[in-house]
């Protein structure tokens, strides 16, 4: 139980950038836009100004043909004046895919190809939402 949650400051500003690499394990500065079906696909939100108490970080990752994927819930508790937090997104083959995988890289993974978008909020306050490119 996360106990009461603070608000989304209408003051706060926020950063969100898309990317699949890392360096130790955290997340890169770099922004892309286009990701291969193997990435992990990083959503990293730097926030200024939020207020010191608890939150909840909510992603909502959109597939190509409109359908909700996934639904990140990531409570978090603010105690810096930035704070760098991130959700990820990870495409799975389906089981039956991975037996042709060696002979066709992007077998079983037709659904996830194109544009997708991931809606970020922030105390069930839309922060913004980010457009990207799956490609195999």
């Amino acid at each position: 139980m996360l106990g009461s949650l603070g608000q989304a400051r209408a003051d706060a500003g926020y950063s969100i950038i898309l990317t699949a690499k890392t360096h130790d394990g955290v997340p890169s500065h770099e922004a892309s836009a286009e990701f291969g079906c193997s990435d992990q696909i990083y959503a990293v939100i730097t926030g200024n100004g939020l207020a010191k108490s608890r939150h909840l970080l909510e992603a909502v990752w959109r597939d190509p043909r409109g359908k909700d994927r996934e639904h990140t819930r990531y409570p978090f508790v603010v105690r810096h004046d930035q704070e760098r937090i991130w959700v990820w997104l990870k495409l799975h083959r389906p089981p039956e895919a991975a037996l042709v995988q060696f002979m066709n890289p992007s077998a079983g993974m037709d659904e996830f190809v194109g544009e997708w978008r991931v809606k970020v909020l922030v105390d069930g306050r839309l922060i913004e939402q980010k457009k990207f490119n799956v490609v195999c």
